[in-house]
C-alpha cells in the first residue's frame, strides 16, 4: 500500500503595493543586476516580516541590514531583526528553483534562513521553510516546516526571562500587548482580579503552539497588583483566541520553579474557556510558566 506524502505547510502574501514601494526605494543602485538584487530581497524581506508579525513576533524591519543603503550597496542581505531573538535571512526564490541561495555576506549574525517563494509576476510570495544550515545553497527538499521555526524561535525567546517589576514602572518587554489587543469583550468581563479597587497591571501574549492547533492560537495573561510588595500576587490566564469559544481540551498550563520542579498544572477539559492559577512569588525569584499541547510545549520564563 503507497503511504499518502503529507504537503508542507507554507504561508503565502499578497505582494502590495506598499512592498513593492519600498523595494523600489531600497533598490535605487547604480547598476540594473544590483537593482533586480535589492529588489527581489527587499520583497522577501517584506513576506518574511508580514507573517512574523501575523505570529506575534515583534520585527524591527528599519534597523536591519536590510533597510541601510550603505549596507545594500556593498552587501548581497536580506536580513530581518526580531526583537528579542535575533536576525534572520529571508532569501528570495525563484519560481522554477530547486534550490536556496545563501550568499557569503549572510553566513554571519543570523538564527536562520527562510526560504521565500516569488511569483513569476511577483504578486504574491510564498514562504516555503526555514533552515540553520548555513551553505551556499539548501536543497528546498531539505528545508524545516515553518512550525519547526515557531517553535525554534519561542525556544530562544524563553531563554530570556522576563522582567515584571519593570512591569510597575510601565516598561513592558516586545511582545507583551495590553489585552484589550488580545482578548474579545465577554473574555474581559472575566476579569476579577483587584487590590483595594485598584485596577490591577495585566499584559498578554499570543502563544502559537503550531499544527497541534491548526488555526487556533491561545493568549497567556499575566496579572500583577497595582503596586509591589515583599511577595507578589501573581495571575496566570490562558484564553482561546479568534472566534473560538473554548480551549482544546488536554491543553496544559504548568508553573515550574528555577530547577523547573512543576509547582501547579492545570489541564483544560472538554469546554473550557480559560485555564488559571494565582499564586505568591518571593521579590527576586525566579520561575517559568509552560503552555503545552501534544507534544509541543511553549516556556516562558519570568523574574521578579
Amino acid at each position: 500500500m503507497m503511504s499518502k506524502m503529507i504537503e508542507p505547510i507554507t504561508f503565502t502574501v499578497p505582494l502590495s503595493f506598499e512592498a513593492h514601494e519600498i523595494a523600489q526605494q531600497c533598490g535605487k543602485q547604480s547598476s540594473p543586476k544590483k537593482f533586480k538584487q535589492v529588489y527581489l530581497n527587499t520583497l522577501a524581506v517584506y513576506a518574511v516580516d508580514f507573517y512574523l508579525r501575523c505570529m506575534g513576533f515583534e520585527t524591527d524591519w528599519p534597523v536591519s541590514d536590510s533597510r541601510n543603503p550603505l549596507m545594500l550597496k556593498l552587501m548581497d542581505v536580506a536580513d530581518l531583526d526580531v526583537k528579542q531573538i535575533g536576525k534572520i535571512e529571508c532569501r528570495p526564490v525563484l519560481p522554477d528553483a530547486d534550490a536556496c541561495q545563501i550568499p557569503y555576506d549572510a553566513w554571519g549574525d543570523r538564527i536562520g534562513y527562510v526560504a521565500v517563494q516569488l511569483d513569476q509576476s511577483l504578486k504574491q510570495a510564498t514562504l516555503l521553510g526555514f533552515t540553520r544550515t548555513v551553505a551556499k545553497q539548501v536543497p528546498l527538499s531539505a528545508l524545516n516546516s515553518l512550525e519547526d521555526l515557531l517553535v525554534y524561535m519561542n525556544r530562544i525567546k524563553q531563554l530570556k526571562p522576563v522582567n515584571l517589576m519593570n512591569w510597575f514602572d510601565e516598561i513592558f518587554d516586545a511582545g507583551w500587548q495590553v489585552i484589550d489587543d488580545l482578548l474579545n469583550p465577554k473574555q474581559l468581563q472575566l476579569r476579577s482580579f483587584r487590590s483595594n479597587n485598584a485596577l490591577p497591571i495585566d499584559r498578554g501574549q499570543k502563544i502559537d503552539l503550531g499544527m497541534q492547533l491548526g488555526e487556533q492560537s491561545v493568549a497567556l495573561v499575566v496579572t500583577l497588583p497595582p503596586e509591589p510588595d515583599s511577595e507578589v500576587d501573581i495571575q496566570v490566564r490562558v484564553y482561546p483566541m479568534g472566534n473560538q469559544t473554548y480551549l482544546p481540551p488536554g491543553l496544559k498550563l504548568m508553573l515550574m520553579d528555577e530547577s523547573e520542579e512543576v509547582i501547579f498544572k492545570a489541564e483544560s477539559r472538554e469546554a473550557d474557556n480559560f485555564l488559571n492559577f494565582e499564586f505568591c512569588s518571593d521579590l527576586r525569584e525566579l520561575f517559568s510558566i509552560t503552555v503545552g499541547l501534544g507534544d509541543v510545549n511553549v516556556k516562558q520564563s519570568f523574574r521578579l
